[in-house]
């Protein structure tokens, strides 16, 4: 393709760097290829080789640039002539499929995991315009040079799977850790049906519901929250294989047709039309549909195995019917003939879905609070904006089965600061946040209890008792007082949260044992609330609607759910180090001359202890 345009001097400051390495040869000078948007560069990488060396002594790259650069990508793709074309570790699905280029689609991995970040402040990698790029052909080099003795993968990197060519937007979610594997191991079957259900307004979604053997008996049933159990829908049914390894071709390539599939499960002992021909007799009803792939994975590279992994492949849809124009008689012998020469011959095409793990160990890697809270059973008293922000971030933060009661319906007022929005005006509190939060996790189970505390219901009474701790948000003396009334039969950790006029303190009250403390609670809050009476004497409280009945708390929004995430961190830090004195702590917003400087704690009751 011709140039559309000349290549920026930066590019060409960039280019010039290169000269000073030996192992790079330049073919053709920057490059604009529009239907792409990238400035390529044509060059051949030499290095020195062993004897039976996978790689080339000498092999052809386009190298892609972001216009933006020194900004922007960089990617090293093989040349269809001259360049590597078998799939190694740290590369992209190698394949030549792709038209009007004169590149392959397996680009390396020469980023570091800092890259992944998008901070520039993280990374080694250099940002000059005249080190950047040669700073890529060098850890390019180094790829080459690792791969052609197989040393790519380091025996204590983390385990990377081979990359899959997707061909379909559909992505199925299933739930494996430690835990199942063991699970697995102790199942015979090689081969079965497994249960699918799409996630609610989420038709490109599918979640594994059960996995069974082929006479329909329950294997495993993944354990997800209630949003996913509550799908009632008729499961949709595929196939299940097991490999005792990662499928791939040597040295790191996956399956593109189905001979190659064959071919990497005869490598490990398995007669892949042998099973199909088992299964496939109960998918034939008109519509595709998919087979899961599993094996199990390590940790790191050089690890024993830790999970299964389920690669979808997407199964045409299958012979079925009355006799048809090419010949196959009308019954499953006949179909199964059709379907092996005609749909699943050994040059037809993988058709490879995404997959995703939804395991509570994987979803949460991002951030979790600690196990002293997570393992916890915890009752949430009060379901207003101070509780919903509280319990949002609790189950965010994997304390998935909350339980919260509340009497209180939502009004327009409320949304100002609350968690719920239009759609939950004149539904309980309680129910509203409980719903919310169940779609906020595939493994949330947050139950609700329209009442006050303690419930009317005898049988809801002595379900309170098996919670560890007990948090209450209402801010109500009358409550507490129910609260120390309440029977409870073990040791409790109590946790009172409220927030002072305005949202300018967080007062937290904390204790353990089989009852509330609530004079001992009054006596530590009452000196503050009347500190915060005389800050705001000359001050009105806000009214809601007309006249005088009508007045309502004051706090902002912002300053509600900065307080929650206080409160969220202090109880889990109480709980590491909870000693059975009642204690109240008090953190205050603090301004230096109007300008807000922070939240700091101004007092513990224990620090005079």
């Amino acid at each position: 393709m011709e140039s559309l345009r000349q290549p920026p001097e930066i590019l060409l400051v960039a280019r010039r760097a290169l000269d000073e390495l030996n192992s790079v040869v330049i073919l053709k000078d920057w490059e604009w290829y529009e239907h792409v948007e990238q400035w390529m560069l044509y060059c051949r990488i030499s290095i020195d080789i062993l004897s039976g060396s996978l790689i080339p002594q000498s092999t052809d790259w386009y190298v892609s640039v972001d216009s933006e650069y020194p900004w922007g990508d960089i990617q090293f793709y093989p040349a269809k002539e001259g360049g590597i074309t078998k799939t190694f570790p740290h590369q992209m699905f190698n394949s030549d499929s792709i038209s009007k280029v004169p590149w392959r689609t397996g680009a390396i991995c020469v980023t570091t995991d800092q890259h992944l970040l998008a901070r520039h402040g993280y990374e080694i990698e250099p940002f000059d315009p005249y080190k950047r790029l040669s700073w890529h052909f060098q850890r390019a080099i180094d790829w080459l040079q690792a791969a052609s003795v197989n040393n790519l993968v380091n025996a204590e990197d983390p385990f990377e799977l081979p990359h899959f060519p997707l061909s379909d937007s559909t992505k199925i979610v299933f739930s494996e850790n430690s835990q199942s594997l063991e699970q697995w191991q102790s199942i015979s079957d090689v081969v079965g049906l497994v249960d699918l259900l799409f996630l609610r307004q989420k038709p490109d979604i599918l979640f594994v519901k059960k996995f069974r053997s082929t006479q329909g008996q329950g294997l495993i049933t993944p354990n997800w929250g209630a949003a996913m159990e509550s799908n009632e829908e008729e499961p949709s049914r595929g196939i299940w294989i097991r490999l005792s390894a990662p499928s791939v071709l040597p040295p790191w390539q996956v399956p593109e047709t189905w001979g190659d599939f064959r071919r990497v499960c005869h490598v490990q002992g398995v007669n892949l039309y042998t099973l199909l021909r088992e299964v496939l007799r109960f998918l034939r009803d008109g519509k595709p549909h998919v087979l899961l792939l599993g094996f199990p994975i390590p940790k790191q590279g050089g690890g024993l195995p830790y999970q299964m992994h389920w690669q979808p492949v997407l199964i045409p849809v299958l012979s079925k019917g009355t006799k048809t124009a090419d010949g196959f008689r009308p019954n499953e012998n006949g179909y199964w003939q059709r379907d092996r020469t005609v749909l699943l011959h050994k040059d037809a095409d993988l058709h490879w879905i995404n997959s995703e793990n939804w395991h509570p160990d994987q979803i949460s890697t991002r951030g979790k609070l600690s196990e002293k809270l997570t393992t916890k059973k915890v009752l949430i008293i009060g379901a207003g904006a101070i509780a919903s922000a509280i319990a949002e971030l609790l189950v965010r933060g994997s304390v998935y089965d909350p339980k919260i009661l509340d009497s209180d319906v939502l009004t327009i007022g409320n949304l100002t600061r609350h968690t719920l929005d239009l759609q939950y005006l004149q539904v309980s509190k309680s129910l509203g946040v409980a719903n919310r939060l169940n779609f906020a996790s595939p493994h949330a189970r947050v139950e609700a209890v329209h009442d006050d505390f303690p419930p009317k219901d005898e049988v809801q009474r002595d379900t309170l008792q098996q919670f560890e701790v007990i948090l209450d948000c209402t801010g109500n003396d009358i409550v507490l007082h129910r609260l120390e009334s309440f029977a409870w039969k073990s040791t409790k950790t109590f946790f009172s949260i409220s927030l002072g006029l305005a949202g300018k303190r967080l007062f937290l009250f904390a204790s353990q044992g089989n009852k509330f403390s609530h004079t001992v609670f009054r006596e530590e809050l009452n000196p503050w609330l009347q500190k915060e009476l005389q800050e705001y004497e000359n001050q009105q409280l806000p009214r809601e609607g007309v006249g005088c009945w009508n007045p309502v708390f004051p706090a902002r929004s912002d300053d509600i759910w900065m307080l929650a995430s206080i409160a969220v961190k202090h109880m889990e830090a109480l709980l590491s180090s909870l000693t059975p004195n009642p204690n109240l702590t008090v953190f205050e917003q603090i301004y230096e001359d109007g300008i807000f400087t922070g939240v700091h704690r101004v007092y513990c009751s224990t620090d005079d202890d």
